[in-house]
């Protein structure tokens, strides 16, 4: 009996004798909610690949976790390194220590900049930061104690070049003639990176491990850099590293134990729930549209209902039940509001997947110094409650003509016309 109120439907929507205002409403109502998925489809792609980028272009600078012991620095740093670098998915791994100075040129009277300075391991600092893909001239592995590598924009604001010596006033005091004084060091420049990035940019600058070492008068980092397969599998690999490095105790809970293990996630976490949180906002008020739609199928089904009630009375009188009327408009419903979801799907899902690779769609420096384009990255579960949505909305709203029309009293209906 499906098929009786699946053909009925169907004939309904699709014939062409008369009624043409309600085809006209139908229309209206199927290219409502085909705007409706298209503006959802692409915000929430949207909101995806801003996301993605941020954190791809943040991890792609940076390490995806730091290691740290709390109480100190790394005891026994080559041992810890080597446990680090054997468990499963640990793609590379760096000791590090991290200091901040002001950097002033030796040769100009320029003020001073404020940087971090990173002190790393040459011979595997690469492993862990793809920021040295674009240090010139040498690669990181050339780096040597004396030199220092700094960014781009640094080296512009302070009009510094290859071979420049400079100096660093360090955020550690040495007791001298004049009483406390910041521990100063010169460095040599060895080379320039670009991040594309300006925090990075402007304020960072590396220099050799040891160089660190000796600042702080001690032979262990401050800190181990470890990278994984991908930014998906950071909470794997750090689960992994704690276990291993904290004991029996940290498979129970990863906080026990003096290992830590911190990402960029848990700094910015405050950034990326606000884009979370924005993307289903924006999803919310995208989502209207469809609403707004679902009044034109209340209204072309009311019409309908109005239209074919000599119809619906004879298929009552010949044995329809009340039940399978209201089955017949909800299919109605149904059939508008698939018809619009394929349509929207099949516009968005196209221009995104082009926009996205082609990179259509660009932008100005001034607004993100490290997205050049606006990303569209489509999402399978965004897709599926983008396509049942409406399929829910059109259901729902034709429930009330499709009771109408259910209640409808035969005989009323046959001697009204």
């Amino acid at each position: 009996m499906r098929h009786f109120e699946a053909f009925v439907a169907q004939r309904y929507l699709s014939t062409r004798k008369k009624g043409a205002f309600v085809r006209v409403m139908v229309g209206f109502a199927r290219w409502g909610i085909a705007l409706g998925v298209f503006a959802l489809v692409v915000t929430l792609a949207l909101m995806n690949g801003f996301l993605q980028e941020i954190q791809t272009n943040l991890f792609s600078a940076t390490a995806h976790f730091n290691v740290v012991n709390v109480f100190s620095d790394i005891p026994d740093t080559d041992a810890t390194l080597a446990r680090v670098r054997a468990i499963p998915g640990v793609m590379g791994a760096s000791p590090t220590r991290l200091e901040q100075g002001l950097l002033r040129p030796n040769r100009s009277d320029a003020p001073p900049e404020g940087v971090q300075v990173k002190a790393v391991d040459p011979a595997t600092a690469h492993s862990t930061s793809s920021i040295f893909d674009s240090l010139k001239p040498s690669p990181v592995d050339a780096l040597k104690p004396g030199e220092i590598l700094i960014g781009s924009e640094l080296q512009r604001a302070l009009d510094l070049r290859l071979g420049d010596d400079v100096a660093i006033a360090f955020m550690r005091l040495d007791l001298g003639l004049s009483g406390l004084q910041p521990r100063m060091m010169a460095f040599k420049i060895a080379g320039v990176f670009e991040s594309h990035i300006s925090e990075y940019d402007k304020h960072w600058a590396f220099i050799h491990l040891d160089d660190a070492k000796n600042l702080a008068g001690t032979d262990q980092a401050s800190f181990i850099e470890v990278r994984a397969k991908g930014v998906d599998a950071i909470d794997g690999v750090k689960a992994a590293v704690l276990r291993t490095l904290n004991g029996p105790d940290a498979a129970r809970n990863l906080n026990r134990g003096p290992f830590a293990a911190t990402d960029l996630r848990d700094i910015n976490k405050p950034l990326f729930a606000a884009l979370t949180v924005q993307k289903w906002i924006f999803g919310a008020v995208l989502s209207l549209i469809v609403m707004v739609a679902a009044f034109n199928i209340v209204a072309s089904l009311v019409l309908l209902v109005t239209e074919k009630r000599r119809d619906l009375g004879a298929l009552l009188a010949l044995g329809a039940t009340p039940k399978q009327v209201q089955r017949l408009f909800e299919l109605q419903g149904l059939r508008i509001g698939a018809v619009g979801t394929a349509w929207g799907l099949g516009i968005s899902v196209p221009f995104c997947l082009i926009a996205d690779h082609y990179r259509l769609v660009k932008l100005p420096s001034a607004v993100y110094d490290f997205i050049t384009y606006v990303p569209f990255r489509l999402s399978i579960w965004d897709l599926l409650i983008v396509a049942v949505f409406p399929l829910l909305v059109s259901w729902w709203a034709s429930r009330y003509p499709a009771r109408r029309a259910s209640r409808l009293d035969p005989v009323d209906a046959l001697r009204a016309e």
